[in-house]
């Protein structure tokens, strides 16, 4: 009864959102447009109003999901619950097993120029799925003889072509014309799977109108506003408000978006739909389109199977997001895709259409920006009212707005600095967005840039985004102290309007403080990230021997909780028992921790792949089946309410 009441207040509050959205953008397109003075401010006063129509468009997107979703507790933990792998599943009154269903699948793991090292962690992963029936591919457009022998000494197929057209899914059909499976997983080469992958997801597909499994991506490392703030202990990802909120709101409208990796395709669907589209630099975007406009079902499971490595640094971040917003509106804008969007039902458009919508915002979030400094500056106002009115209308929505947002999206604790990263991104990805906006297809070449995700890569390039957000630092300032002066010391037509622009361009200053610390580049300390454990871990030395909790691991060494009758072998080094063999470990330092004691150690011989050996791999292997055995652990969330 609460859920349902909580769910009844959602939709009220969406609604009065929705109706003073509408009311507001109405009446600002009807009485408040400027046309009475220049040519410039008419078009400035018409670029305002668009920006604000799509913020409205966009908003009210996000405000179904929400209502479709429920509680933010309710999209974590329901959600996961409620797809418990280990429970019964029937079809046609029969259970359903391994034994009468098991469709062949075959795993392809997507590379082009990520490091070895790296690639065989996802390798022995992939080898290592509890799932009878399966073959891993690695697709390797690199064409790296270092890398054919890895993917053999892990006993996987290895698959090159001579050209890289097409690009990522260019490379996936080339494998697909050489391999015959009935269904095929798609990984990045930094996305790592846990052993249970498979036995989550493919009874999806006793449903034989499932076309595709959308899996979170989800991280070990911080993304670039986490490591480059410090706050990566405060802060979710970035995309945990993707993958956690908005996918499995979606997936309730049977709208779900294609990520790209940690995915499961029926292959006979995928042939009917010509297989990965090579016409768009983000063909997941596009071939989830094509599914929906078929009438297939894609399907969310919200539970983090699969652990990857975030954009390392902010230049790599800022090229993965022009690459995604010039993807997503090339497939919008391109005639050619117009047909898809046509068979969608109502609500699956309106969704596609509001989602390409969404990197267009970066547009509107420069307007914002920019709207007090040319009122302030030089008296630009792109309405024509009395500033008391809009700003009745405005205190009214955005403080219903703001509270529909924190009310329900508190637990990812990014939405705190989501101007932040709506800044940020919109400051380095608006000259992409309108080339793609302006130039048309023919005349223009969008190319597809591989994320880099060297851990150790040294920061490059700084000043190249320090200086533009610094200059726009400087004129946000030089705007305010402008206002301040005209505010006490000018005889002006309107104080309150002028009082309103300083009181968003000092919301403006803020954002871009924060924006400025972003931007410069943290080195990144870790060679091997950590990935977070809840298993029992047995160290032992020449005298004792002792069970204890592993709370995380890498491949350079442990993190663990020493019982308290041991406190005091700090210095001593220890043998640890992975996967019934023996790796010595030196303990680093020990210290209490929210009440319990806990110390961190390294391994004498870091699990790294020096030289292709088989004792390397063999060790690889041994690290891979104990960390990524099962992964409750990656999901907080599902860790401490799976029990309720």
């Amino acid at each position: 009864m609460g859920k349902q009441f909580y769910s009844l207040v959602l939709f009220l509050f969406a609604s009065l959102l929705l109706l003073l959205g509408v009311i507001y953008v109405s009446w600002r397109a009807v009485v408040t447009l400027n046309f009475l003075e220049s040519p410039f401010t008419t078009f400035w006063s018409y670029a305002l109003l668009g920006a604000e129509l799509i913020t409205l468009v966009v908003f009210t997107n996000f405000s179904l999901i929400l209502i479709k979703s429920g509680t933010i507790q309710d999209v974590f933990i329901d959600n996961v619950l409620q797809n418990d792998y280990t429970k019964d599943i029937y079809k046609d009154g029969n259970l359903i097993t391994f034994k009468n269903f098991c469709p062949s699948v075959d795993i392809f793991i997507c590379t082009i120029n990520e490091d070895p090292d790296m690639l065989a962690t996802t390798i022995s992963a992939c080898q290592n799925i509890d799932y009878p029936n399966k073959k891993v591919y690695v697709l390797d457009d690199g064409r790296r003889p270092q890398v054919k022998e890895l993917a053999e000494l892990f006993g996987a197929n290895y698959i090159i072509r001579q050209t890289n057209k097409g690009f990522k899914a260019g490379n996936i059909n080339n494998a697909l014309s050489l391999t015959d499976s009935d269904l095929v997983v798609i990984f990045d080469a930094d996305h790592i799977p846990s052993s249970t992958f498979l036995k989550e997801t493919v009874y999806n597909f006793v449903n034989d109108n499932v076309a595709l499994v959308q899996t979170p991506q989800h991280f070990c490392n911080p993304d670039a506003f986490q490591k480059n703030l410090s706050v990566g202990k405060f802060l979710a990802n970035e995309q945990d408000m993707f993958y956690r909120i908005i996918e499995p709101g979606l997936n309730e409208f049977g709208s779900v978006f294609c990520g790209g990796t940690n995915i499961i395709i029926r292959r006979k669907h995928l042939n009917s739909v010509g297989n990965f589209p090579e016409t768009s630099i983000t063909e997941d975007s596009l071939l989830g389109l094509k599914f929906h406009s078929m009438g297939y079902e894609v399907i969310y499971y919200n539970r983090p199977i699969a652990i990857g490595l975030a954009a390392s640094t902010f230049e790599e971040y800022i090229k993965q997001r022009c690459r995604w917003a010039k993807g997503n509106i090339q497939i919008m804008t391109d005639p050619d895709n117009w047909k898809y969007y046509r068979k969608l039902k109502p609500i699956q458009a309106f969704f596609y259409l509001s989602g390409a919508m969404y990197f267009i915002t970066p547009i509107s979030r420069m307007i914002f920006l920019l709207a007090p400094v040319l009122f302030l500056f030089f008296d630009i106002s792109p309405v024509v009212i009395l500033f008391y009115q809009i700003i009745a209308f405005q205190l009214c929505y955005f403080s219903l707005k703001f509270a529909f947002i924190f009310t329900n999206c508190i637990k990812i604790k990014n939405i705190i600095l989501a101007d932040v990263y709506d800044l940020v991104t919109s400051v380095f990805t608006i000259g992409s967005i309108l080339h793609t906006l302006l130039i048309p297809k023919r005349f223009c070449l969008h190319n597809f840039c591989v994320t880099k995700k060297d851990l150790l890569a040294l920061p490059e390039g700084n000043s190249r985004y320090m200086i533009p957000l610094g200059i726009l630092f400087a004129v946000l300032v030089a705007a305010q102290f402008q206002g301040i002066y005209d505010l006490l010391y000018s005889e002006v037509y309107s104080k309150l309007a002028i009082v309103a622009n300083l009181f968003w361009n000092s919301i403006n200053i803020l954002v871009m403080a924060f924006a400025l610390q972003v931007v410069d580049e943290k080195p990144e300390k870790r060679l091997y990230q950590r990935v977070k454990m809840d298993e029992t871990l047995i160290l032992r030395d020449e005298n004792i021997r002792f069970e204890t909790h592993l709370e995380d691991v890498s491949r350079s060494g442990l993190k663990f909780f020493m019982p308290d009758e041991f406190k005091g072998n700090e210095k001593k080094d220890f043998v640890a028992d992975i996967e019934g063999e023996a790796d010595e470990i030196e303990l680093l330092d020990c210290a209490d921790e929210k009440g319990k004691y806990v110390c961190k150690s390294k391994f004498k011989q870091p699990i790294s792949l020096l030289r292709f050996t088989k004792l390397q791999i063999a060790r690889i292997n041994r690290f891979v089946r104990f960390v990524y055995k099962k992964p409750d652990a990656w999901d907080e969330i599902f860790k401490n309410n799976k029990k309720r």
